[in-house]
């Protein structure tokens, strides 16, 4: 091989290290700019109607008439900002009036609102537009719901990982209970085949899994510390929320769709090294998020340390985005090269 040559994957530089680690390929043809390129344009309430319109029976395209590129998702900005408008709105009331009323109110939408927009980014994500906002809210309720209560009886019964490991055994616990759940819940239902299809599932469910949760941190420091205090939690779990379990679950989700296809669920998916290698690295940046340790203090984020491990996420993220991309693509070749056979034999 002439020296000026390189096999595909060099370990001689970092980022092809992390590719091998991980078995997804490096990022091309990519741009933040051009994915948040319709965030700061004027879209009309029929708009924002139909980009949720997505995955029922009159309304889940072909695979032949899908515009099969990088999604440019605007309305969960929107829904960000109306969010947190309200939330700012209910901490003020509480502050004018000291009604108490108001809490509830503050710890719902304060616990809802950062991550139910990150939930709506995987909807307008999910190329296919074959999964209905009807089945995503049913994922984030009952699935969040169900994979808090699974990660509880783990560790009730797997105690010895928080006896050994502190608070990094959740990584290990939480990431299995809400896979599992996910698996449980959608495993069986082939016409969700698409890897993008279970990066948006999983996300679903890390969304519940996360809003729940942070609901209940919420309202364990306000009962302790006074409203000021759990205040600062949900503004904290908020900002945070996007890098924490929602994507966690969605890039472990879709790797596992990466596996199972259009085939339901076997055990026996979860022992395949293409989705053993995602689903532990998500688990090792949950431990790693919850060790005892930080790198750099930051203003409000607490730590350089969250910066970093957020980041590692979302680009393990969008590498499985291109991923699902590349596997519609090659769907698509598939379904027209028997017409093309066809006409070349007329």
């Amino acid at each position: 091989m002439p020296e000026d040559q390189h096999p595909p994957h060099s370990t001689g530089k970092l980022s092809d290290k992390f590719t091998d680690l991980i078995g997804l390929e490096e990022l091309e043809d990519f741009r933040l700019s051009h994915i948040f390129s319709e965030v700061f344009k004027k879209h009309t309430t029929e708009e924002m109607e139909e980009q949720l319109i997505t995955g029922t029976t009159r309304h889940t395209p072909d695979l032949s008439e899908l515009e099969v590129g990088w999604a440019r998702p605007w309305l969960f900005a929107r829904l960000l900002g109306v969010s947190s408008i309200l939330a700012f709105i209910l901490y003020a009331g509480f502050e004018m009036f000291n009604n108490l009323n108001l809490i509830p109110g503050l710890i719902f939408v304060g616990s809802f609102a950062v991550p139910v927009s990150t939930l709506i980014f995987f909807l307008e994500m999910n190329v296919p537009r074959n999964i209905s906002i009807f089945k995503v809210m049913q994922l984030l309720f009952v699935g969040g719901i169900a994979s808090l209560i699974l990660a509880l009886i783990f560790f009730s019964n797997f105690n010895f990982f928080s006896t050994y490991l502190g608070a990094s055994a959740a990584g290990i616990i939480e990431e299995s209970a809400k896979l599992l759940i996910v698996a449980w819940l959608m495993g069986g239902q082939q016409r969700y085949k698409w890897i993008l299809n279970g990066l948006l599932l999983g996300a679903a469910v890390g969304t519940g899994f996360a809003a729940f949760e942070s609901a209940g941190y919420a309202f364990r420091y306000v009962l302790d510390g006074g409203v000021t205090v759990g205040g600062e939690i949900i503004l904290l779990r908020g900002l945070l929320a996007p890098f924490m379990h929602i994507v966690w679950t969605a890039n472990a989700a879709a790797a596992l769709w990466m596996v199972k296809g259009d085939k339901p669920f076997q055990l026996e998916m979860l022992q395949a090294p293409a989705f053993l290698r995602i689903f532990l690295s998500m688990v090792v940046i949950h431990m790693l998020w919850n060790a005892p340790f930080g790198l750099i203090r930051l203003p409000i984020v607490q730590d350089l340390k969250f910066v970093l491990l957020g980041i590692l996420g979302w680009i393990i993220c969008f590498r499985l985005v291109q991923k699902g991309l590349r596997q519609l693509n090659k769907a698509r070749q598939e379904l027209a090269l028997p017409a093309i056979t066809e006409e070349a034999t007329v």
